[in-house]
C-alpha cells in the first residue's frame, strides 16, 4: 500500500501481492494485521536551523514524494516501523555487517565484483574464485561450520555515547532492546539451511588488559521455524544471539571501533554461513548466468551463478539487514 498524493485528500493505493492475488482466487483472502514503514523517508531533511521558525523544521520531510505500492512481497517494506512502549527512549540499535575481515575468519563483501558475498559450492570453485582475484577473505565456503562467518552486530551506532559494559546495561539491557535470536529468512529454492552461533561462539576483546580480539566462529546448523512473513519460496531459521563482548575502554591498546562495525554500546550479534542446495542446476539458467566469466575475472574461468538475499530480523526489536549474496559453481576454464 503506498499514498500517491501526500497533499490535499489522501489517496491510498493498494494493490495485492502475488501471494495475496493466489488467496483471493481460492476464496481464502483475509486481512487480519498490517504493518507500515517509511522505506522512502531520509530524516536527515529534517531543519532545526530552518529560518522559518519550528513549524517548518520537517516541512521537507513532509513533502517527500512517497512510492507506489509495490506487488512484489520482499519489496514492500525494507524498514518496517517499531512499536515500543517506553517513551523515554533516547537511541534505538541497528544492526549492521561488520566489514573489518577479522583474523580472516570473517568475510566481508566482495567489492571486487560489486557489493555481495560470494558462496561457493565446492572446493574446485573455491579454487578457481580465488584464481579470478576473489580472495580467500571474500568468500563464504557451502556448510563450513567453523568459518568462514558473515559477521552481524546489533547497537547503538553512535559517537555519542561509548561503547562500555556500563552504557551497555543502561541503554540496551534496561530498556529491552536486545535480541537473544535472529530470523533469517533464505530463499529455500537455492539454500538448504542456515549456519548460525553455537553457546561457545565468541565474539570480544576482553581476554587480556590490551583489547586483544577473541573471536571463534563456530556454527551449527540451525533450526527451520515457521512466521508470518509471507515471502514467496522463502523459509525461517532461527540462530542464535551472542552477547558482542567488543567494549570500549580507554586503557586498551586497540581502540573497539577498530574491531566492531558499531561505534556506541553493543548488544548481540550473529555469525552466519549457508549450506547451498547440492542439487542445483537448472535454476542458474532460470534465475541467473550460465558458464559465464566474472566481470573483471583475472584468468577467464567460467562459472554459473546466481543472486539472492538473506533478510535477517531481530526477535525482540525487529531491527533488520539485508545480506546480498552471489552463489558461484564452477563450470569451465
Amino acid at each position: 500500500m503506498g499514498f500517491l498524493d501526500n497533499s490535499g485528500d489522501i489517496i491510498l493505493d493498494a494493490v495485492l501481492t502475488d501471494l495475496g492475488r493466489q488467496k483471493m482466487a481460492r476464496g481464502n483472502f483475509s486481512i487480519t494485521k498490517f504493518a507500515v514503514g517509511d522505506d522512502e523517508i531520509d530524516y536527515g531533511l529534517y531543519n532545526k536551523n530552518s529560518p522559518s521558525g519550528s513549524a517548518y523544521y520537517d516541512l521537507e520531510i513532509l513533502q517527500t514524494p512517497v512510492m507506489e505500492a509495490f506487488t512484489q512481497t520482499n519489496a514492500g517494506i525494507n524498514y518496517g516501523l517499531l512499536t515500543n512502549t517506553a517513551t523515554d527512549l533516547l537511541y534505538l540499535p541497528t544492526l549492521r555487517i561488520n566489514t573489518k575481515g577479522l583474523n580472516n575468519t570473517v568475510r566481508p563483501p566482495s567489492t571486487m565484483r560489486g557489493l555481495f558475498f560470494v558462496a561457493s559450492t565446492a572446493a574446485d570453485t573455491t579454487n578457481k574464485l580465488i584464481a579470478e582475484g576473489v580472495t580467500a577473505a571474500n568468500h563464504t565456503i557451502s556448510n563450513a561450520t567453523t568459518g568462514p562467518a558473515i559477521l552481524l552486530e546489533a547497537g547503538l551506532d553512535t559517537t555519542d555515547i561509548n561503547g562500555t559494559a556500563a552504557n551497555r546495561t543502561t541503554y540496551l539491557l534496561n530498556t529491552n532492546l536486545v535480541d537473544n535470536y535472529y530470523f533469517v529468512y533464505y530463499d529455500n529454492r537455492f539454500i538448504s539451511s542456515i549456519l548460525g552461533p553455537t553457546p561457545v561462539s565468541k565474539f570480544n576483546n576482553t581476554v587480556d588488559e590490551n583489547g586483544t580480539l577473541e573471536l571463534s566462529p563456530a556454527l551449527h546448523n540451525s533450526p527451520r521455524v515457521s512466521t508470518d512473513l509471507q515471502l514467496e519460496n522463502y523459509s525461517a531459521a532461527r540462530v542464535r544471539g551472542i552477547m558482542d563482548g567488543i567494549v570500549y575502554n580507554e586503557s586498551f591498546g586497540t581502540v573497539d571501533t577498530t574491531l566492531s562495525i558499531i561505534s556506541g554500546p553493543r548488544s548481540t550479534c550473529t555469525m552466519l554461513n549457508v549450506e547451498i542446495n547440492p542439487n542445483l542446476s537448472t535454476e542458474f539458467s532460470k534465475f541467473g548466468s550460465e558458464d559465464t566469466a566474472l566481470p573483471g575475472g583475472l584468468v577467464g574461468a567460467k562459472f554459473d551463478f546466481l543472486d539472492t538475499i538473506l533478510y535477517v530480523q531481530g526477535a525482540n526489536t525487529g531491527i533488520q539487514t539485508q545480506i546480498p549474496l552471489r552463489i558461484c559453481k564452477y563450470k569451465s576454464g
